[in-house]
Protein backbone atom coordinates (compact mmCIF):
# COMPACT_ATOMS: atom_id res chain seq x y z
CA UNK A 1 0.00 0.00 0.00
CA UNK A 2 1.17 3.04 -1.15
CA UNK A 3 2.37 5.78 1.31
CA UNK A 4 0.45 9.56 1.01
CA UNK A 5 3.86 10.89 0.67
CA UNK A 6 4.33 8.31 -2.59
CA UNK A 7 0.63 9.43 -3.55
CA UNK A 8 1.93 13.17 -3.26
CA UNK A 9 4.84 12.39 -5.69
CA UNK A 10 2.84 10.41 -8.10
CA UNK A 11 0.63 13.35 -8.31
CA UNK A 12 3.71 15.19 -9.45
CA UNK A 13 5.94 16.51 -7.19
CA UNK A 14 9.61 15.90 -8.56
CA UNK A 15 11.36 16.40 -4.84
CA UNK A 16 11.58 13.60 -3.15
CA UNK A 17 8.58 13.61 -0.09
CA UNK A 18 8.78 11.23 2.81
CA UNK A 19 6.49 11.04 6.13
CA UNK A 20 7.65 11.91 9.34
CA UNK A 21 5.85 11.12 12.41
CA UNK A 22 2.30 10.28 10.12
CA UNK A 23 2.94 13.76 7.93
CA UNK A 24 3.72 14.35 4.58
CA UNK A 25 7.23 16.49 4.05
CA UNK A 26 9.87 17.34 1.94
CA UNK A 27 12.62 14.11 2.63
CA UNK A 28 15.18 16.39 3.07
CA UNK A 29 14.12 17.95 6.05
CA UNK A 30 13.43 14.46 8.06
CA UNK A 31 17.37 14.76 9.84
CA UNK A 32 16.02 18.45 10.89
CA UNK A 33 12.67 17.27 11.67
CA UNK A 34 13.78 14.33 13.78
CA UNK A 35 16.02 16.67 16.38
CA UNK A 36 13.29 19.28 16.85
CA UNK A 37 12.07 18.44 20.04
CA UNK A 38 14.64 18.35 22.10
CA UNK A 39 16.30 21.63 20.49
CA UNK A 40 17.13 24.53 22.46
CA UNK A 41 15.41 27.57 22.55
CA UNK A 42 16.18 31.09 24.06
CA UNK A 43 13.53 33.31 26.79
CA UNK A 44 13.33 36.42 24.24
CA UNK A 45 12.50 34.11 21.28
CA UNK A 46 9.47 34.24 18.81
CA UNK A 47 8.22 31.23 16.75
CA UNK A 48 6.31 32.43 13.82
CA UNK A 49 4.41 29.30 12.71
CA UNK A 50 2.38 29.16 9.34
CA UNK A 51 1.04 26.46 7.17
CA UNK A 52 2.90 27.69 3.66
CA UNK A 53 1.81 30.46 1.76
CA UNK A 54 -0.17 32.02 4.00
CA UNK A 55 1.71 35.79 4.91
CA UNK A 56 4.58 34.26 6.29
CA UNK A 57 7.06 36.63 4.77
CA UNK A 58 4.82 39.57 5.64
CA UNK A 59 4.76 39.01 8.85
CA UNK A 60 8.32 38.11 9.83
CA UNK A 61 9.09 41.38 8.05
CA UNK A 62 6.75 43.36 10.05
CA UNK A 63 8.31 41.47 12.99
CA UNK A 64 11.54 42.27 12.74
CA UNK A 65 10.93 46.40 11.81
CA UNK A 66 9.15 46.53 15.46
CA UNK A 67 11.94 44.95 17.27
CA UNK A 68 13.95 47.71 15.26
CA UNK A 69 11.85 50.39 16.10
CA UNK A 70 11.84 51.58 12.36
CA UNK A 71 10.72 50.91 9.15
CA UNK A 72 13.66 49.12 7.78
CA UNK A 73 13.88 46.03 5.92
CA UNK A 74 15.60 42.66 7.57
CA UNK A 75 19.38 42.40 5.33
CA UNK A 76 18.29 39.12 4.77
CA UNK A 77 15.79 36.49 2.93
CA UNK A 78 13.49 34.94 6.08
CA UNK A 79 14.94 31.46 4.63
CA UNK A 80 17.66 32.47 7.21
CA UNK A 81 15.70 31.42 10.19
CA UNK A 82 13.45 29.23 8.58
CA UNK A 83 14.06 26.26 11.48
CA UNK A 84 13.06 23.56 9.26
CA UNK A 85 15.82 23.82 6.64
CA UNK A 86 18.42 25.48 9.18
CA UNK A 87 20.47 23.57 11.68
CA UNK A 88 21.35 24.41 15.22
CA UNK A 89 24.69 26.34 14.39
CA UNK A 90 23.04 28.19 11.72
CA UNK A 91 20.60 29.40 14.71
CA UNK A 92 22.75 30.17 17.36
CA UNK A 93 24.30 32.46 14.72
CA UNK A 94 21.57 35.16 15.14
CA UNK A 95 21.03 37.49 17.59
CA UNK A 96 18.48 37.82 20.45
CA UNK A 97 15.48 38.11 20.28
CA UNK A 98 15.61 35.63 16.97
CA UNK A 99 12.46 35.56 14.93
CA UNK A 100 12.11 31.64 14.19
CA UNK A 101 9.85 30.81 11.39
CA UNK A 102 8.32 26.94 10.77
CA UNK A 103 5.75 25.21 9.15
CA UNK A 104 5.53 22.11 11.84
CA UNK A 105 2.32 21.85 13.94
CA UNK A 106 2.74 22.24 17.51
CA UNK A 107 3.64 18.68 18.41
CA UNK A 108 6.36 18.67 16.65
CA UNK A 109 8.20 22.14 18.32
CA UNK A 110 10.67 22.11 20.72
CA UNK A 111 9.21 21.08 23.86
CA UNK A 112 11.59 24.06 25.66
CA UNK A 113 9.10 26.67 23.33
CA UNK A 114 6.27 25.96 25.93
CA UNK A 115 8.21 24.89 28.98
CA UNK A 116 9.87 28.80 28.80
CA UNK A 117 6.69 30.33 27.78
CA UNK A 118 8.31 31.51 24.60
CA UNK A 119 5.88 33.74 22.38
CA UNK A 120 4.43 32.10 19.57
CA UNK A 121 2.15 33.59 16.74
CA UNK A 122 0.33 31.79 14.08
CA UNK A 123 -0.99 33.25 11.01
CA UNK A 124 -3.85 31.91 8.73
CA UNK A 125 -4.87 32.91 5.60
CA UNK A 126 -8.23 31.11 3.46
CA UNK A 127 -6.88 27.72 2.14
CA UNK A 128 -8.42 28.24 -0.95
CA UNK A 129 -6.29 31.04 -1.39
CA UNK A 130 -3.57 29.39 0.09
CA UNK A 131 -3.80 26.64 -2.71
CA UNK A 132 -3.16 28.63 -5.75
CA UNK A 133 -0.17 30.60 -4.49
CA UNK A 134 0.94 27.57 -3.64
CA UNK A 135 0.66 25.58 -6.87
CA UNK A 136 2.14 29.12 -8.37
CA UNK A 137 5.21 28.68 -6.05
CA UNK A 138 5.57 24.97 -6.35
CA UNK A 139 5.41 24.72 -10.32
CA UNK A 140 8.00 27.75 -10.31
CA UNK A 141 10.38 27.17 -7.84
CA UNK A 142 13.17 25.09 -8.96
CA UNK A 143 15.82 25.27 -5.35
CA UNK A 144 16.09 21.43 -4.96
CA UNK A 145 17.29 20.56 -8.21
CA UNK A 146 19.54 23.96 -9.09
CA UNK A 147 18.40 23.71 -12.71
CA UNK A 148 14.93 24.68 -14.59
CA UNK A 149 12.69 21.78 -13.63
CA UNK A 150 10.17 22.67 -10.97
CA UNK A 151 9.15 21.18 -7.91
CA UNK A 152 5.92 20.12 -9.30
CA UNK A 153 5.29 19.48 -12.57
CA UNK A 154 1.63 18.20 -12.39
CA UNK A 155 -1.59 19.58 -13.69
CA UNK A 156 -3.70 22.43 -10.99
CA UNK A 157 -6.24 19.13 -10.80
CA UNK A 158 -3.57 17.03 -9.61
CA UNK A 159 -2.58 18.99 -7.60
CA UNK A 160 -5.64 20.11 -5.90
CA UNK A 161 -6.55 16.88 -5.68
CA UNK A 162 -3.25 16.02 -3.42
CA UNK A 163 -3.57 19.58 -1.25
CA UNK A 164 -7.50 18.35 -0.18
CA UNK A 165 -5.95 14.62 0.48
CA UNK A 166 -3.02 16.60 2.37
CA UNK A 167 -0.44 14.87 0.22
CA UNK A 168 1.33 17.55 -0.33
CA UNK A 169 5.05 19.16 1.80
CA UNK A 170 4.21 20.24 5.29
CA UNK A 171 0.46 18.15 5.10
CA UNK A 172 -2.66 18.69 5.39
CA UNK A 173 -3.82 22.40 5.59
CA UNK A 174 -7.05 21.44 7.50
CA UNK A 175 -5.17 19.59 9.71
CA UNK A 176 -2.39 22.23 10.21
CA UNK A 177 -4.83 25.06 10.92
CA UNK A 178 -6.93 22.93 13.35
CA UNK A 179 -3.70 21.90 15.35
CA UNK A 180 -2.90 25.59 15.62
CA UNK A 181 -6.70 26.47 16.50
CA UNK A 182 -6.01 24.52 19.87
CA UNK A 183 -2.85 25.84 20.90
CA UNK A 184 -4.40 28.42 23.70
CA UNK A 185 -6.39 24.79 24.71
CA UNK A 186 -3.35 22.68 24.71
CA UNK A 187 -1.06 25.41 26.18
CA UNK A 188 -2.63 28.05 28.32
CA UNK A 189 0.01 29.43 30.16
CA UNK A 190 1.75 30.23 26.45
CA UNK A 191 1.55 33.52 25.33
CA UNK A 192 0.03 32.66 21.81
CA UNK A 193 -1.29 35.18 19.08
CA UNK A 194 -2.96 33.91 15.76
CA UNK A 195 -3.50 36.43 13.39
CA UNK A 196 -5.40 36.14 9.74
CA UNK A 197 -3.92 36.88 6.32
CA UNK A 198 -7.10 38.61 5.67
CA UNK A 199 -6.98 41.00 8.70
CA UNK A 200 -3.70 42.12 7.34
CA UNK A 201 -5.01 43.06 3.70
CA UNK A 202 -7.61 44.77 4.86
CA UNK A 203 -6.42 46.92 8.12
CA UNK A 204 -2.56 46.08 8.56
CA UNK A 205 -1.94 49.24 10.88
CA UNK A 206 -4.12 47.88 13.25
CA UNK A 207 -2.46 44.13 13.44
CA UNK A 208 1.23 45.90 13.31
CA UNK A 209 -0.17 47.46 16.27
CA UNK A 210 -0.83 44.36 17.61
CA UNK A 211 1.76 42.34 17.01
CA UNK A 212 3.71 44.85 18.80
CA UNK A 213 1.82 44.92 21.80
CA UNK A 214 1.65 41.28 21.80
CA UNK A 215 5.88 40.74 21.43
CA UNK A 216 5.86 43.25 24.41
CA UNK A 217 7.75 46.12 22.02
CA UNK A 218 4.95 48.84 21.96
CA UNK A 219 5.80 51.65 19.44
CA UNK A 220 4.04 55.33 18.62
CA UNK A 221 1.38 55.43 16.09
CA UNK A 222 3.65 56.84 13.00
CA UNK A 223 5.78 53.94 13.18
CA UNK A 224 3.06 51.54 12.85
CA UNK A 225 2.03 53.37 9.88
CA UNK A 226 5.55 53.43 8.30
CA UNK A 227 5.98 49.86 8.88
CA UNK A 228 2.63 48.74 7.32
CA UNK A 229 2.95 51.42 4.43
CA UNK A 230 7.03 50.02 4.28
CA UNK A 231 5.24 46.19 3.92
CA UNK A 232 3.12 46.64 1.79
CA UNK A 233 3.34 44.17 -1.08
CA UNK A 234 4.51 46.07 -3.76
CA UNK A 235 6.95 47.55 -1.75
CA UNK A 236 8.07 44.34 -0.06
CA UNK A 237 8.37 42.41 -3.27
CA UNK A 238 10.70 44.77 -4.38
CA UNK A 239 12.67 44.82 -1.35
CA UNK A 240 13.36 41.07 -1.37
CA UNK A 241 14.51 41.69 -5.07
CA UNK A 242 16.29 44.65 -5.46
CA UNK A 243 17.51 45.41 -1.53
CA UNK A 244 18.24 42.03 0.36
CA UNK A 245 21.01 40.04 0.65
CA UNK A 246 20.86 37.08 -1.82
CA UNK A 247 22.62 34.79 0.00
CA UNK A 248 19.30 32.99 1.21
CA UNK A 249 17.40 34.08 -2.02
CA UNK A 250 15.45 30.34 -3.53
CA UNK A 251 16.35 30.18 -7.08
CA UNK A 252 13.07 30.17 -9.82
CA UNK A 253 11.94 29.11 -13.32
CA UNK A 254 13.26 31.93 -15.36
CA UNK A 255 10.52 34.21 -16.14
CA UNK A 256 8.40 33.44 -13.08
CA UNK A 257 6.90 35.82 -10.65
CA UNK A 258 9.67 34.55 -7.46
CA UNK A 259 7.95 33.99 -4.49
CA UNK A 260 5.82 37.15 -4.59
CA UNK A 261 3.08 36.82 -6.68
CA UNK A 262 0.02 38.18 -6.63
CA UNK A 263 -0.87 38.69 -2.56
CA UNK A 264 -4.79 39.60 -3.07
CA UNK A 265 -7.57 37.51 -1.41
CA UNK A 266 -10.32 35.85 -3.18
CA UNK A 267 -8.03 34.62 -6.27
CA UNK A 268 -9.23 31.26 -5.51
CA UNK A 269 -12.27 31.92 -7.78
CA UNK A 270 -9.42 32.28 -10.76
CA UNK A 271 -8.65 28.61 -9.62
CA UNK A 272 -11.04 26.23 -8.52
CA UNK A 273 -13.86 24.71 -10.30
CA UNK A 274 -17.24 24.54 -9.10
CA UNK A 275 -16.56 20.98 -8.60
CA UNK A 276 -13.56 21.36 -6.80
CA UNK A 277 -14.53 24.31 -4.68
CA UNK A 278 -17.83 22.14 -3.75
CA UNK A 279 -15.20 19.07 -2.93
CA UNK A 280 -13.16 21.71 -0.82
CA UNK A 281 -16.05 22.90 1.26
CA UNK A 282 -17.08 19.36 2.13
CA UNK A 283 -13.72 18.52 3.66
CA UNK A 284 -13.55 21.48 5.09
CA UNK A 285 -16.98 20.72 6.81
CA UNK A 286 -15.80 17.13 7.71
CA UNK A 287 -12.96 18.30 9.55
CA UNK A 288 -14.12 21.68 11.50
CA UNK A 289 -17.85 20.73 11.81
CA UNK A 290 -18.76 23.89 10.55
CA UNK A 291 -19.29 25.59 6.92
CA UNK A 292 -16.97 26.78 5.06
CA UNK A 293 -16.57 30.81 6.30
CA UNK A 294 -14.85 32.52 3.24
Amino acid sequence: MSTRAEEGMRAGFKLKLAMFEDHVVPSSFIPLLSSFKTREVREGDIFLCTYPKSGTYWTWEILNMILKGEAKYAEHWMCSTFMDERNEEVLDNIPSPRILVTHVIPSNLPTAIWERKCHVINVQRNPKDVAGSYYSHVTNQNWLYKGTEPSFNGSWENFIDAYIKGNTPHDSVFDHNLSWNKVPEDYPDVPFLQIHYEDLKKNAVTVVKQLAEFINHPLPDKVYEEIAEACRFTKLKHAHKHVKNPTYYNPWIEGSTGHFRKGETGDWKNWFTVAQSERFDRMYEQKFHRSFPY
